[in-house]
């Protein structure tokens, strides 16, 4: 699958999409969907076990539910890994590590790119 460069688990960083780089991984780890591979860089998801230089798989979509860890793109320029959540009138962008702050959104703002299918840690 494409390796398309860093994302955020932390702040948003500008989104970058560089497929000149493969990932090789099992048959089995892939859908039906596109699926394309992500660099984590960051702590923000380290209670959900998303660790700073993993590699995460992404299913490309554009929707999602509440509770789905999403890559998100914030004003069509800045994307960050983070557990999807909505309330009334906004779109809630919520980390998983205390030490960081919920972003909060205008649903206009955050555009999903994808979904998290798994992980590969290198050791």
């Amino acid at each position: 699958v494409p390796l398309y460069g860093k994302i955020a688990a932390g702040t948003p960083i500008a989104a970058i999409a560089n497929e000149q780089n493969m990932v090789d991984v099992p048959m089995g780890f892939l859908g039906a969907g596109e699926t394309y591979a992500l660099e984590i860089e960051g702590d923000s998801m380290m209670n959900a076990g998303i660790m700073d230089g993993d590699i995460v798989l992404i299913e490309r979509c554009s929707a999602a539910s509440d509770g789905d860890i999403v890559v998100a793109l914030v004003d069509d320029e800045e994307a960050t890994l983070k557990r999807l959540r909505r309330e009334i009138g906004q779109v809630i962008l919520q980390p998983e590590n205390d030490a960081y702050e919920p972003i909060k959104l205008e649903p206009q703002r955050v555009k999903i790119q994808g979904k998290l299918k798994t992980l590969y840690r290198h050791y």
